[in-house]
């Protein structure tokens, strides 16, 4: 959609009537999605301010696209599939733009593992098929069954961090994982989805050593039932979340900074353990240790 130049004076006075502080014109651009991961709602309107409007008061609201008399309202996570295309145009919502330090992120969904933020795309797949998610929508989720993928060499920890994912125990496995990443067994980070046979999760941080400082669960997993968990490092404080709830803290070893070339999810960098027989969706990696409050706020999201 080209606008004219009577067009673009209007929504540029709007913006700066409303001091710049939601929408900004991206020319050039176009969005377009019907997954839950992006996309929000479709309105018929008759022009851009009231799509603005639809906008504002929609907390998951990021972008908007107004084409032909309809509003499409996405999310933040948008800005990874916008794409090229002279003739139209993307509003961002400026006070919703930060993704408040998510630096990689695995939504699982039609067929896909991508990770939409940093392109740490998961591969080499064992054992693995796509299911329904916890909303039952088709290939939205991964299974593995005594299986895993691997995950491209990155830097993923080096200090503070919050990891977290939709997880469903399949099976009872001895020290089965959720992720370890490292170069080799003494120097890597470690979340396990049972200690021994209990499917009590686990945190633990090898720093070129086999430290005993660990984070143990108090309580068991259910096989078959969907969990969100949740695990954070700050200042050597490590932290384990159930459904947003803090189950268990205590003192962890610090990460070291290295390109992290051994890293799983589903399978460990002991060779004896027991690799993973459970189902994972919605996996996200921030670069600090989100609070009590941000936590919970993830565990209510449907996305």
């Amino acid at each position: 959609m080209r606008l004219n130049f009577t067009q673009y004076f209007l929504i540029n006075l709007t913006i700066m009537a409303i001091h710049s502080e939601f929408f900004q014109i991206q020319k050039d651009f176009e969005i377009e999605s019907n997954e839950s991961i992006f996309f929000i709602s479709q309105s018929k309107v008759n022009n851009l301010f009231m799509c603005f409007k639809i906008c504002k008061p929609e907390p998951k609201c990021a972008y908007l696209t107004f084409k032909s008399n309809k509003c499409s309202l996405y999310t933040k996570y948008a800005s990874f599939i916008k794409k090229y295309d002279q003739n139209s145009v993307i509003y961002t919502r400026l006070s919703t733009s930060d993704l408040k330090g998510l630096v990689y992120y695995w939504p699982v969904f039609n067929s896909s593992t991508n990770d939409i933020v940093s392109k740490a795309d998961l591969y080499n797949p064992k054992n693995a098929k796509f299911i329904s998610n916890r909303f039952d929508i088709p290939n939205s989720a991964i299974s593995l069954s005594v299986g895993h993928y691997k995950l491209p060499p990155r830097n993923y920890f080096d200090g503070d961090f919050t990891l977290m994912a939709w997880i469903k125990l399949t099976k009872t496995s001895d020290f089965q994982r959720f992720i370890d990443c490292g170069i080799s067994e003494d120097n890597t980070v470690i979340v396990g989805l049972s200690r021994e046979l209990s499917n009590k999760p686990y945190l633990r941080i090898f720093n070129s050593n086999f430290s005993q400082l660990v984070v143990n669960s108090n309580n068991s997993l259910t096989i078959g039932d969907w969990n969100h968990l949740t695990v954070t490092f700050e200042n050597g404080l490590g932290s384990y979340y159930k459904n947003g709830v803090l189950d268990h803290q205590g003192a962890l070893e610090y990460p070291v900074n290295i390109l992290r070339t051994n890293c799983f999810l589903g399978k460990s960098n002991f060779k004896k353990d027991s690799e993973a027989s459970a189902d994972f969706d919605d996996i996200k990696l921030f670069n600090r240790a989100l609070d009590n409050v941000e936590i919970l706020e993830e565990y209510y999201k449907d996305f």
